[in-house]
């Protein structure tokens, strides 16, 4: 029988505890749910692959693993990416990573982001939905990365089909150059009149991202500016990856990978 492997590629995560609770219980489960195939990990971030080896934890980049695979013999290898969209990350770090190594194996499939048909939108929004219990009165905040130089629809998208099913969500990005900004999310606060806040974040996992740029102390994290602007605002710094249901729509894209669906 030919060997095969599905790499669960991702950004990374630095902290031990979020990366146990989240992209490993993902590994876990895929293992599970993929009982013919070897899972693999591989980080596309130079940064935390260098920060996890000064604790001793190597965690090859998707070439390495790549290269591994191959060396071990793989004949069917399949990528499953962990990113939300199919953005800068994906196309750079992925696409064109695997591409390098077509000739490698007789089967090399790469996979979807998780925002990426448009069943995956209202599918998504369900879970990111779900995982968040809310007060009364209160509305959700969900805070995503964005991108600096490629502006990413994906966001707009999620927040039209918040708006469709009528739910009291609102979607920002911590890039300022890129949208929906903060001052976009404030003025639909306003416009709804809206005094409870939960702030959380749209990211895999809690990060720089989620203890700085959305729930830091510092006046220009969201929840300073969001406290200056009169809201109450209430924070969870989980990463989806933490939630079952959010991990379920992964296991659901690897099947579909593997499966030819």
């Amino acid at each position: 029988m030919e060997k095969a492997a599905l790499v669960l590629t991702s950004f990374g995560v630095a902290g031990r505890e979020a990366r146990a609770l989240g992209l490993e219980k993902l590994a876990a489960e895929l293992q599970k749910a993929l009982t013919d195939a070897e899972i693999r990990q591989a980080y596309t971030s130079v940064f935390i692959r260098k920060k996890l080896l000064k604790e001793g934890i190597v965690m090859p980049s998707l070439s390495e693993c790549l290269e591994g695979l191959k060396q071990e013999g793989f004949q069917q290898v399949y990528l499953q990416p962990a990113h939300f969209t199919p953005g800068e990350e994906y196309t750079h770090k992925v696409i064109e990573v695997a591409e390098e190594f077509r000739d490698s194996f007789q089967k090399l499939k790469i996979g979807e982001p998780l925002f990426f048909r448009e069943k995956d939108f209202e599918q998504g929004l369900q879970a990111v939905y779900a995982a968040h219990a809310l007060k009364e009165q209160e509305e959700l905040v969900l805070l995503g990365h964005g991108s600096p130089h490629q502006h990413n629809p994906v966001y707009e998208k999620l927040q039209q089909q918040a708006d469709r099913e009528g739910m009291p969500v609102h979607i920002g990005v911590v890039e300022e150059s890129d949208t929906p900004n903060f001052d976009m999310v404030l003025k639909r606060l306003q416009e709804k009149n809206t005094k409870k806040i939960l702030l959380a974040p749209l990211l895999l996992s809690g990060g720089v991202h989620v203890h700085e740029d959305m729930a830091g102390e510092e006046e220009g994290s969201w929840l300073s500016r969001l406290k200056k602007n009169g809201f109450s605002v209430r924070t969870e710094l989980k990463g989806l990856a933490e939630y079952e249901a959010f991990r379920k729509l992964y296991i659901e894209k690897a099947l579909a990978l593997v499966n030819g669906e």
